[in-house]
């Protein structure tokens, strides 16, 4: 078996045409491919970053409503967010997490930010915004 070691890939054609064969015959972009910002946090009493990745805030506006800011922008808001969490805090005696969802924006935001985003956790009993011990989000998309 050989070890490849180096510091850098780049494309033939351009820097970020790096193509990678994946299952069968289908490739994929590997700058494309790759995921650009996660954040693993608490909010179940003071909200704390536990380890995150291009994350370079995150505010705890209300109970389960936040705002993470990038440490590196995306080029456009059309990025693809996802997130989950488990361990919600106790809330009329369940501790029953549901989605995160973009916030319904305020009419001091638009929608998604290029330098942040806006999202709540909801509990899927009742749809009561409710903070957790774990909350996790990730984003795709490309990056300025």
């Amino acid at each position: 078996m050989s070890t490849l070691v180096i510091d850098t890939i780049q494309g033939k054609t351009t820097a970020g045409s790096v193509n990678v064969r994946g299952e069968g015959s289908n490739n994929t972009n590997l700058q494309q491919g790759l995921l650009k910002n996660f954040m693993n946090m608490t909010s179940d009493g003071t909200a704390s970053i536990r380890d995150s990745f291009n994350t370079s805030s995150i505010t705890d506006r209300a109970v389960g409503d936040f705002t993470t800011a990038f440490t590196n922008s995306f080029r456009a808001v059309e990025y693809s967010f996802n997130g989950n969490a488990g361990k919600g805090t106790s809330q009329g005696g369940s501790r029953n997490t549901g989605g995160i969802t973009f916030d319904d924006y305020s009419s001091s935001a638009s929608g998604p930010q290029t330098g942040s985003c806006m999202f709540t956790l909801r509990r899927k009993d009742n749809n009561v915004d409710c903070d957790a011990a774990y909350l996790m989000t990730q984003i795709a998309g490309d990056l300025a």
